[in-house]
């Protein structure tokens, strides 16, 4: 039965068809929803989003874009509020373990987004 069912949803897994159903309710932020950076054996950086490779233009855009955001006001601002925000809750606010984690994992998902865009920059 259960092949039967794939078969007729055009070979979907279980899981894509859940997924979709569902896309609207919870964060389902995939693989092919990132970039990717492959080194290949050539010595050539290929991007990816998803399994679609990035033209040149295409990876010039996200690198100047990348570059312009890095300079930007808004970038420092919006570090600064999440550092604040965050200090504050592991400092002032802190009343449970829970707490320092949850201020250390900001910290952390806001140093991912600057390596993620200088890394693009590079």
């Amino acid at each position: 039965m259960k092949d039967f069912i794939i078969r007729f949803l055009g070979g979907y897994t279980k899981d894509e068809v859940l997924t979709t159903a569902v896309a609207h309710l919870y964060n389902t932020i995939g693989s092919d929803d990132i970039l990717t950076q492959v080194s290949g054996r050539d010595g050539i950086t290929r991007i990816y989003e998803g399994e679609k490779e990035l033209n040149q233009g295409e990876i010039s855009l996200l690198k100047s874009e990348a570059r312009i955001f890095l300079k930007t006001s808004l970038w420092k601002v919006l570090q600064n509020d999440i550092k604040y925000k965050a200090n504050k809750r592991m400092f002032e606010e802190c009343k449970t373990e829970a707490d320092m984690i949850v201020g250390k994992s900001w910290l952390y998902v806001l140093d991912c987004q600057e390596t993620c865009l200088k890394n693009l920059v590079k």
